[in-house]
């Protein structure tokens, strides 16, 4: 172990200070924020009606959840620390010598950067979803959007994308149309 001049022996990666408050830490910030005045909101804009059957408890029970995913996020924050997620690996594990390691396990201590080439495609594939609706209708659309998704995301089995895909279209599809009586257009499909 290598003990550089100035810092206490047995200090461990996630203790020492990092000099900054992460940057996810301030978007959760902001995030609680904007939860705490939309939850606000919805209480006030139900007025005291929080029947199940109405309007008003679904944005009241959606708001008071991101406002609690939020606290709970930012309870998880040291401020000034490092997090355990970006501690660096200091030793190769036994064994793996002269062996080429996994981009995917491998800790650099910094945050990976986010590219915009996926939030890019993400994009175009919603707007294709939402012209092949028309057509295709909800089912066949979602199919290709979810099996595209998951491929953009880095997903590479082709047969789980597409069962997890008509999967969770059929369900989402007969949930809404069958149970809560909604519209969706069943397109080519008959359904």
């Amino acid at each position: 172990m290598a003990v550089t001049f100035g810092e206490p022996v047995g200090r461990s990666q996630e203790d020492r200070p990092t000099g900054r408050f992460p940057a996810h830490a301030v978007v959760a910030v902001g995030l609680l924020a904007v939860g705490i005045v939309l939850f606000c909101l919805a209480i006030q804009a139900a007025d005291g009606d929080f029947d199940p059957q109405g309007p008003h408890l679904a944005p009241v029970i959606v708001t008071g959840a991101w406002v609690a995913v939020c606290a709970v996020y930012l309870a998880q924050f040291r401020p000034g620390r490092a997090s355990a997620a970006t501690a660096t690996a200091a030793e190769p594990a036994p064994g793996t010598e002269g062996s080429a390691p996994d981009p995917d396990e491998l800790e650099t201590g910094e945050p990976t950067p986010v590219g915009l080439v996926a939030p890019v495609l993400v994009a175009i594939g919603l707007v294709g979803f939402a012209i092949a609706l028309e057509y295709a209708g909800f089912v066949l659309s979602a199919v290709g959007f979810f099996v595209w998704t998951a491929r953009v995301l880095g997903s590479r089995n082709w047969i789980r994308d597409s069962v997890v895909a008509v999967v969770l279209s059929l369900a989402i599809y007969l949930s809404f149309t069958r149970l809560l009586d909604l519209f969706l257009p069943g397109g080519v499909l008959p359904l």
